[in-house]
């Protein structure tokens, strides 16, 4: 056991672990509550860093050895099935998992080893179109963009949670794509937000260009 323990996490670097980016107070204390609670839903703007809060809690979870992998995925509202894309699914799922991938390499700047996870499967990527069906133990699963999930999906991913896994939700009620925006999952997030295995944190911060909280309270306005 002890052996299969170390092959999992062979990837691991020797010494303190230096995360690229220090979280901010409001990161530091989501974070907190991701650790106690199965499932979290963090909701903020654009540049509220939700993205960044979910990667480096990942990697660091895995770094401690708290976890034994990190699934990645987020919908694709047009294409879900991915059927006319070409290639395997992680190809199929490429163009979507860019900014996800791009956050991981701003928190750890350390390609090599995201990139060896990646084919070791320390990190998987995944279609929502493949979760049905699985279970995910001992891992975290962090869902992007989870306002393009539909209710029906979102019940779909709750369901796959198994032993020793945290699943931790990333959205913005500001940014959804779906034609029916009362289709959305995170219509439903306010049902569950009192269960005593709920977290839910909206981000206020913003960690991109000022320009932005101001021409996005223009847009809300008009």
């Amino acid at each position: 056991m002890a052996q299969r323990k170390q092959n999992i996490h062979k990837t691991v670097p020797k010494g303190n672990i230096k995360f690229s980016i220090a979280l901010s107070e409001e990161q530091k204390a989501a974070k907190q509550a991701i650790l106690h609670h199965p499932y979290n839903f963090i909701v903020g703007k654009a540049g509220s860093g939700k993205t960044l809060l979910a990667c480096q809690t990942a990697l660091d979870m895995f770094f401690k050895r708290m976890i034994n992998k990190i699934i990645i995925t987020r919908p694709t509202v047009s294409t879900e099935d991915n059927g006319f894309l070409p290639g395997s699914e992680k190809e199929k799922m490429e163009p979507w998992l860019v900014p996800i991938r791009s956050n991981m390499r701003k928190v750890y700047n350390k390609p090599d080893i995201l990139e060896k996870m990646e084919k070791e499967e320390s990190i998987e990527l995944v279609s929502l179109a493949h979760f049905r069906g699985r279970t995910f133990e001992h891992s975290v699963v962090i869902v992007d963009e989870f306002q393009n999930l539909t209710r029906s999906q979102l019940r779909m991913a709750l369901g796959r949670l198994g032993k020793g896994s945290t699943m931790i939700f990333c959205g913005d009620n500001q940014q959804i794509d779906l034609k029916d925006k009362n289709y959305s999952a995170i219509v439903d997030v306010s049902k569950i937000a009192d269960s005593e295995f709920v977290y839910k944190r909206i981000l206020l911060d913003n960690h991109r260009h000022p320009a932005i909280d101001n021409v996005f309270e223009m847009l809300m306005s008009m």
